[in-house]
């Protein structure tokens, strides 16, 4: 468990705590009442533990650094056991914030994204109850009784329930099986029914409170202490409600542990299964002054241990542990390593620093243990020593405490000066660690990376420092040297020196500095840095950010080689772009059709509120605003390349009716629309400055593609060669033209979209047997790979890849027309286009996982992380936002705001993010994601709720098991539709869905009544 103290019943720590299971479990093996962690935070904790090394040993201290820099071979105790035959299974937090894929045989979430964490519910509207005091406050600092339920809060109910499933089955081999439950860490954000227990005029304060506690406490001591959150709850009176979130979220844990626990006792496994539990470090609310965790002192250090050993389950004690036993010696997490290994009869390892716990397992009494436990502080050479009676404190500074914990548990009382202290003061002085590894600090490419902000109309903002400082690292990405200004509370700056090209300036700074970079010849100030609440690189770009998005045409979730999912694919340069950015594993468009779905992506609005459902609703009204027009006053040059599908078509019945009267009632064939009535609504006019507008072979351009210049007037031409090349080369031309400037490219390639074509040179990667079908569309996705990989070589030799944000994604899932049928390519234009949307269920057309989900991939090296995914859910909606921000725009607001996000500093952020809510509407169907949860409701009445972080995702209905959550979303579903043109949930009154909802979905009949 995650931050807990002793504030559970069998620890007596607070009287009212709610925690039966914990308390179960205690009493079904031994309690180690005189438990302690090796560090007080959770990175230095459970790299500690994982690793069987102290920080002492290891130079890992604090949050702040890198368990795989640190010790980058070491063997964690996972990886250990499958060495010596074991399966290693795992979910939620176990180490700090990643995964370590490699020693893992399965993992929830998947291991390879390295995000440990289930979706979780957590409000959009930030702070909730706890008022930011300022950016040194940490951001989850917060607590609320949430109106959801269990199911719907996710997190910990899903670990536990992925968890429950394995101690469910039966095993073919021994297993070693971690769960990370993070309550009670923040924020202390659970369903309101584990709130309800602990009315807040009920609420009783720390039992280990004394006012004026710090007066006896060295001068180091006390800055520790006083952190400023303590000062800052009670001003905000969130004392007592801070008080009731952690008791609730306590209660919340404890839940989960007795879905755990239930699951072990009525499975197979439960009389050979160990089970030891620990929380990493404990957790002050108040007690000297302090609430966080950090300190040296035993509300902190003092961590529930409970171990349960079956009887017969290990031959190293046949009888197993005794049963309710207490154990006071003083001992440490770090003897969890050895004492698993002594359980298990595995070799032992070498490098473990602790001690096994095994022979208090066999006699809890005993007074043979000989050995304090030692809590190593963030600085060498600080650190708290406990023993059975006494516990001794030691700063860097050689600052001490001591105190006797069985005259005085909360430690108000420090016996360092008394002179009768002495012998004991030397006792713990002679036995204490004297040897510290050198802290070895992040490096500079692991931090977050701040945001390049441009200078506002209205002048830069004052800083607003508050906080501790700590290094910042400002890298001058420019052709020339900067200048590095800070900025004062009156707006004034001053020069901290220049940076040269290409080097690092590492300054100290503090939360809310703004630090401004101008010319060093010159006052022309490039933009300006906002620091937040820990160390961060901060690269200053050569300009303005380019952006060019590029965008294929039903190509299907599986259909790229960094999905990971099929092996014919080959996609070196999109993985490569993977590799420099962020792979977005849930990321949506906003129709499963091509035209309302570029609708939604160009104007970062959901096309319903600009009267678009679908094809026949075009075209694009002229008032919407498009990404290019944002653009356009911003300095940036636009382009456009390749399908646009915007304009009006033969099927935009209600348009010809008001525009061309005369075509309304004719038969698509004959349908004729003047150029003068489709070039209102063409990219030209829709904010591109230029344009090689077309799909196949006709094309509407204002440059020439063999000079690359540019042409007086917009000119028809027709190119007969492969259309993806000719795309890639429009595109390519562009950059070349444009490089010295700020530009935004939209590249939509018309690919693998039917009908299905491409060249020998792209249809001989991929011979031998397959449907001659999905040999097509590997060649074409191929030609589209090249085609990226063009564009990046180009931008890289301009000298503006690390500038340039490149966007990846596909406009919907692929159309699989239900059963994949490999009809011939020139036989069958609408067939299916070849592509996959595995392991997803349904295609284009339904609001389905297949229909609608993409792949998706941001790069960015200047303010976006690399090689790594992001798994909460994204929408091609967040594109218009992200690009405007990264422009120095203001998000529109009103009738006129994004339905999309700011998606940047998500993509840089290790917390949970707020839930976001996802909709859909088309056809006659409509759909709802919500943290890991989708309800579609269709238009004939059937209705779907998936959980989507499970294996059967789409496979399996569980409407009827949920109907509380179903009928909720439903409700939040039908309030959305209200809003849009027209209004309204489906009504079936064409169902065209309804052969694919036949094929796809097992018939089923919940007992739900929603309202429309």
């Amino acid at each position: 468990m995650d931050d807990l103290n002793d504030w559970i019943g069998c620890l007596g720590g607070h009287p009212q705590t709610i925690t039966p299971n914990l308390d179960r479990l205690a009493a079904s093996g031994i309690l180690f009442t005189n438990a302690h962690c090796p560090a007080p935070a959770c990175n230095p904790c459970r790299s500690a533990v994982f690793t069987g090394r102290a920080p002492n040993q290891s130079g890992l201290y604090d949050n702040r650094q890198q368990m795989r820099e640190v010790m980058p071979d070491d063997v964690i105790l996972p990886q250990y056991m499958r060495n010596h035959g074991y399966h290693a299974s795992g979910s939620g937090k176990l180490l700090h914030y990643f995964i370590d894929a490699a020693s893992w045989d399965e993992y929830f979430p998947k291991a390879e994204s390295e995000n440990p964490f289930p979706q979780t519910f957590y409000p959009s509207q930030r702070p909730v109850n706890l008022k930011r005091g300022g950016p040194w406050q940490y951001v989850e600092t917060d607590w609320a009784a949430l109106d959801v339920t269990d199911e719907e809060f996710g997190g910990d109910w899903a670990v536990s329930q992925w968890i429950g499933e394995q101690l469910q089955q039966k095993h073919d081999q021994p297993f070693f099986l971690g769960c990370g439950i993070y309550r009670p860490h923040e924020p202390w954000f659970v369903p309101k029914k584990y709130f309800e227990p602990f009315p807040l005029d009920s609420i009783q304060l720390p039992p280990g409170y004394l006012e004026n506690d710090l007066d006896d406490v060295p001068p180091i001591g006390q800055r520790a202490a006083r952190n400023r959150y303590f000062a800052h709850i009670q001003k905000q009176d969130q004392w007592k409600q801070g008080i009731q979130g952690y008791l609730a979220s306590i209660h919340f844990a404890d839940a989960m542990l007795g879905r755990l626990l239930d699951a072990l006792e009525s499975g197979p496994n439960a009389d050979n299964t160990i089970v030891v539990l620990w929380s990493d470090h404990g957790w002050q609310l108040g007690e000297k002054e302090h609430w966080q965790k950090y300190t040296p002192w035993r509300g902190v250090t003092r961590v529930p241990l409970m171990i349960r050993v079956p009887k017969t389950s290990s031959p190293s004690l046949p009888n197993g542990t005794p049963i309710g036993a207490r154990c006071d010696a003083p001992v440490n997490l770090l003897s969890l390593f050895p004492t698993v290994l002594d359980l298990c009869q595995l070799p032992s390892n070498p490098v473990n620093d602790g001690p096994s716990l095994l022979p208090l397992l066999k006699e809890p009494k005993t007074d043979t243990w000989k050995h304090n436990s030692v809590t190593y502080l963030s600085h060498p050479g600080a650190y708290a020593v406990s023993g059975r009676t006494h516990r001794y404190i030691h700063y860097q500074d050689g600052s001490e405490e001591l105190y006797n914990i069985e005259a005085d548990p909360y430690e108000w009382n420090n016996l360092a000066t008394k002179p009768e202290s002495s012998e004991q003061l030397a006792q713990f002085r002679s036995t204490s660690p004297t040897k510290f590894a050198k802290r070895i600090e992040p490096s500079v490419k692991s931090l977050a990376k701040l945001t390049f902000r441009t200078i506002p109309e209205g002048g830069i903002p004052a800083s607003k420092p508050d906080g501790n400082p700590f290094p910042v690292h400002f890298i001058n990405q420019q052709r020339g040297p900067v200048e590095l200004c800070w900025i004062d509370a009156k707006s004034k700056s001053k020069s901290y020196g220049l940076i040269q090209p290409g080097q690092t300036k590492t300054q100290s700074t503090r939360p809310g500095a703004i630090w401004m970079v101008k010319e060093s010849d010159g006052d022309k100030q490039l933009g300006y840095f906002q620091i937040g609440d820990r160390t961060a690189q901060a690269v200053i770009p050569a300009s303005k950010p380019n952006v060019v998005v590029i965008l294929t045409d039903d190509q299907g979730w599986a259909d790229l080689s960094c999905q990971n999912e099929v092996d014919d694919i080959q996609t070196p340069h999109i993985d490569g772009l993977a590799a420099r950015g962020v792979r977005c594993t849930n990321a949506y468009v906003t129709a499963p059709q091509c035209s309302p779905s570029r609708a939604g992506l160009i104007t970062g609005r959901y096309q319903q509120r600009l009267g678009i459902d679908t094809i026949p609703d075009m075209p694009l009204p002229t008032n919407a605003v498009t990404i290019a027009e944002h653009l356009q006053p911003k300095g940036y040059k636009t382009g456009f390349v390749g399908k646009w599908h915007l304009e009006p078509n033969v099927t935009c019945i209600d348009w010809m009716r008001r525009e061309l009267p005369a075509m309304a009632g004719k038969p698509r064939r004959k349908v004729r629309i003047p150029w003068n009535k489709i070039e209102p609504y063409s990219p030209s006019q829709q904010g591109f400055d230029e344009y090689y507008w077309g799909e196949r072979t006709n094309y509407r351009t204002n440059f020439d593609l063999t000079s690359g210049e540019l042409l007086a007037e917009m000119k028809p031409i027709r190119d007969e060669r492969f259309r993806i090349d000719v795309q890639t080369n429009a595109a390519v031309k562009f950059i070349q033209r444009n490089h010295d400037q700020p530009f935004y490219l939209q590249l939509n390639y018309y690919g693998p979209h039917t009908p299905l074509e491409a060249t020998q040179k792209y249809l001989d990667r991929f011979p031998g047997p397959m449907p001659e079908r999905r040999r097509y569309a590997l060649a074409m996705i191929s030609a589209i790979d090249d085609g990226v990989g063009q564009i990046v070589d180009q931008l890289k030799a301009e000298g503006v890849l690390d500038n340039t944000l490149i966007v990846m994604t596909s406009d919907n899932g692929a159309p699989l027309k239900m059963t994949k049928t490999d009809s011939p390519i020139n036989g069958d234009a609408g067939g299916w286009d070849g592509s996959l949307n595995d392991p997803w269920v349904g295609e284009k057309g339904m609001l389905s996982e297949g229909g609608i989900r993409v792949p998706m991939i941001w790069s960015l090296p200047t303010q976006l992380p690399s090689g790594i995914t992001y798994d909460w859910p994204v929408s091609a909606l967040d594109i218009a936002p992200s690009v405007l921000k990264l422009a120095g725009g203001e998000l529109p607001s009103g009738d006129a705001a994004f339905d999309g996000i700011d998606l940047i500093p998500r993509l840089n952020d290790i917390q949970n993010p707020p839930t976001r809510t996802l909709y859909f509407r088309f056809w006659d169907q409509a759909a709802i994601r919500r943290g890991k949860w989708k309800y579609i409701f269709a238009g004939d009445g059937r209705r779907f709720l998936f959980d989507l972080e499970s294996d059967q995702h789409e496979h399996r209905n569980l409407a009827e098991e949920y109907p509380e959550l179903a009928n909720k979303l439903h409700a939040s579903l039908a309030s959305w539709t209200s809003e849009l043109s027209p209004k309204g949930m489906p009504i079936g009154k064409k169902m065209r869905e309804r052969a694919w909802y036949d094929f796809y979905f097992e018939e089923v009949d919940p007992t739900l009544e929603p309202s429309n």
